[in-house]
């Protein structure tokens, strides 16, 4: 197969996906679920008016709760479910309501047939949708009302008195109003869970959260294209096997010329001794991040305290939270910004004029960023920042939490960083080479643009949008960057890796490269809409998602294949291999992929297992495996293979590596299949026979073999931080006086420093 037919799929691949995911987007808008402009008792009373909906969200952002909880399943996996929570809080009171009005007794107290009766008319009730569009008006029944009010009563007490066993402090929700507008937003969100759209019989949410009791059931079209969905894996696997054996796509000899020895010798320019130091900010981070992990874990078994009471009271759950999730997209994205500026003049050539600088400002950026939205996040969380919530503080979106100030600065830095790689690596395009290894450059570079470009999707929505719609662009950023894009730029950096280490010709690297893109780009984009089954979008998301994702596994195991033959090239190349532990953590990148966003990805992303797993910890175990194992490892990788060329090579220490390695792998394992794992079947069980709100209950959380499992969970926190983040932080700090010194000059031929002909 050619390499111009294979860049052409990769192409065709991704304008598809996109026009019709965008295209998906664009007919969602018109079956949003509703804000009803007035909310009516019988009487035509006014109980409560769009507005208040509106206010009630921009509250549930403000304070930060898609990171103690969630919403239609999307947020945190440990506190409350507040939709299905809220759900089964009304159909209790609107039972206890019809069993005294009919039989002057609560509900509890009823016969048998008494309460299939009531249970009957409660589901009639709840299944009935008295939206009137013309008029812009909801009207409740009495026995909605008296639920209502329980709602109200409910959230007021969780949220101003605290709730220990869900980990809410006192005044979690600042005043009594807020938490009045935050109580009504989550009864309009079991309203939407529960109500089926007009003219259908399954709800806005397509029935979920699953809760018999209410009539929230699985839908045909759930069931149905679960096997589409499967068929799609088993067809699309096929048709991978045959054309990677037809064509050879995976073979190829090494190009016999590695620079990875050179690259030990080379001196530095400016802008490579200046990019040393984002890594030792990067091991900070990282190393903050995990501790963060360990403060959630202690979180999970004793909800709202530690063993030193002032860190509960000034971290509360969401804030952990939060920092959890943002100091892992900073570590990650800022060794990744790191290696590109250390890679950029090996790759084009030569050190451009005030490209030191350049790097200077963007490190001083960084850190402002980071810090601006760690601290703004705090003072939003806390309630400090009044109505610059939103800008300064905490979104509410997880993964998407810094204020969106600071979401736009490093949007901005992020296009300031690809004109700083550009500059790097654009005197190779002006040699004018048609060469594979030109082309493969522009592959890379292309990447970068599509790193930058997603991320700008995060901007496509804004305060008081409608929940279902942020959420769809949310996902452009959080799933298509991280899952699609992410992995492109993966395959662009790994590709020139092994190129540049003498491990893979630059043919062999670029045809993996275009088939995993194609194949990457068709299942990644549109599989996006599995995580639009159940947050109020259209019944077709069930469809495009089911079939499409169940897809996702198959470029997986592509580059597990490639990791495998890049393990057997190390060990080919022995013992003294100067590259040996970055290209583990390569190979180890590989196997995540495969295991957490392959394995454990497919394992819920089939709309009838996900209809009962979703807001269960089977999610949070594949979220784990997928972002630390397979970005994490890259990460690592990228670190290390830019901290071999900028060190000197006698204070290499490949032991204290070789613990880092096992520590940060063993640790991982133990941490998915020890703990994560299990918890979320039992969830997802607990879910399958008695409803969601069950299986994110405190007293889930307290069954005996919970606790075990999550006091357990101490020794893979305690085998990542200790014996796989400090070896790592402790290396990049001793050795980081060692930096080789800076030689080359701006202007100056880098590639005749490496012995290299342009």
């Amino acid at each position: 197969m050619s390499l111009k037919l294979l860049k052409w799929a990769a192409i065709l691949s991704f304008i598809v996906s996109m026009v019709i995911l965008l295209a998906g987007g664009s007919m969602m808008k018109k079956d949003l679920p509703p804000y009803p402009g007035k909310v009516l008792d019988s009487n035509g009373n006014v109980l409560f008016q769009k507005s208040d909906i509106f206010a009630g969200q921009a509250v549930y952002q403000r304070y930060g709760l898609m990171d103690h909880g969630s919403v239609w399943g999307h947020g945190s996996q440990r506190g409350s479910e507040f939709s299905a929570s809220s759900l089964h809080i009304l159909a209790d009171a609107m039972r206890d309501s019809l069993a005294k009005k009919e039989y002057g007794q609560p509900y509890g107290q009823l016969d048998d047939l008494n309460k299939e009766f009531i249970d009957v008319r409660v589901k009639r009730e709840i299944k009935t949708n008295r939206y009137d569009a013309a008029k812009d008006t909801l009207t409740l029944t009495a026995a909605q009302v008296e639920g209502l009010e329980q709602v109200l009563k409910h959230w007021e007490k969780t949220f101003g008195e605290g709730e220990q066993r869900y980990g809410f402090l006192p005044n979690t929700v600042g005043s009594e109003k807020e938490r009045l507008q935050i109580s009504r937003f989550f009864f309009w969100t079991a309203w939407v869970a529960s109500t089926p759209r007009p003219g259908k019989d399954y709800s806005y949410t397509n029935n979920w959260p699953p809760d018999r009791s209410v009539g929230n059931i699985a839908t045909t079209d759930t069931y149905v294209y679960s096997l589409g969905g499967i068929l799609a894996l088993l067809v699309v696997l096929g048709l991978f096997i045959f054309l990677i054996h037809h064509y050879g796509l995976f073979y190829g000899k090494t190009q016999g010329v590695s620079l990875a020895d050179k690259l030990l010798e080379m001196p530095l320019t400016p802008s490579q001794f200046k990019a040393a130091k984002y890594f030792i900010v990067v091991i900070l981070l990282f190393l903050l991040q995990t501790s963060f992990g360990g403060l959630l874990a202690h979180y999970t078994v004793h909800p709202g305290s530690f063993w030193f009471p002032f860190v509960a009271k000034l971290i509360p759950y969401s804030l952990a939270k939060t920092w959890h999730l943002q100091l892992a997209v900073f570590w990650i994205a800022t060794t990744w910004v790191a290696s590109a500026i250390y890679l950029g003049p090996i790759i084009g050539g030569k050190e451009p004029r005030k490209q030191g600088l350049l790097v200077q400002l963007l490190f001083a950026a960084i850190l402002l960023v980071a810090v601006g939205s760690l601290l703004g996040e705090f003072l939003g969380v806390k309630g400090m920042l009044g109505d610059l919530w939103f800008w300064l503080g905490h979104q509410g979106w997880e993964f998407l939490e810094l204020g969106r100030l600071w979401q736009i600065l490093l949007f901005v830095g992020l296009i300031f960083w690809l004109l700083i790689v550009y500059r790097a690596v654009a005197p190779h395009f002006k040699l004018g080479h048609k060469d594979e290894f030109t082309s493969l450059i522009w592959f890379y570079v292309f990447s970068a643009v599509l790193v930058v470009a997603f991320y700008g999707f995060g901007l496509f929505y804004g305060q008081g949008s409608h929940l279902t719609l942020a959420d769809y662009w949310r996902w452009f950023v959080v799933h298509i960057w991280v899952e699609s894009v992410f992995e492109f730029f993966g395959v662009a950096i790994i590709s020139v890796l092994l190129v540049t280490m003498g491990l893979a010709s630059a043919k062999a690297a670029l045809r993996v490269a275009y088939f995993t893109a194609a194949l990457t780009f068709l299942s990644g984009i549109i599989g996006t809409a599995h995580h639009f089954f159940w947050y109020g979008g259209p019944s077709f998301w069930v469809g495009w998602g089911s079939i499409f994702s169940s897809m996702e596994p198959v470029p997986l195991i592509a580059l597990v294949t490639r990791g495998l033959m890049e393990f057997k090239s190390i060990r080919k190349e022995g013992t003294d291999f100067p590259y040996k532990w970055p290209l583990y953590f390569l190979v180890a990148a590989s196997f995540w992929n495969f295991l957490g966003a392959a394995v454990f990805g497919f394992l819920i992303n089939l709309p009838i297992v996900n209809y009962y797993e979703h807001g269960t910890y089977l999610t949070m175990n594949h979220g784990h495996a997928a972002l630390f194992g397979t970005y994490g490892m890259l990460s690592v990788a990228l670190l290390l293979f830019a901290w071999r060329g900028l060190i000197d090579k006698a204070h290499w220490n490949d032991g204290i590596l070789k613990l880092s390695f096992f520590g940060l792998n063993v640790g991982l394992f133990l941490m998915t299949l020890g703990t994560l794992f299990p918890i979320g079947v039992m969830q997802a069980w607990s879910s399958f026979k008695d409803g969601l709100w069950v299986a994110r209950s405190a007293s889930f959380f307290e069954r005996g073999v919970v606790v075990t499992l999550g006091n357990l969970r101490v020794i893979p926190d305690i085998i990542i931080i200790v014996l796989g983040v400090l070896p790592l932080a402790y290396f990049l700090i001793s050795t980081y006086p060692h930096l080789k010194a800076v030689e080359i000059k701006e202007d100056e031929s880098v590639w005749e420093r490496l012995g290299i002909e342009l």
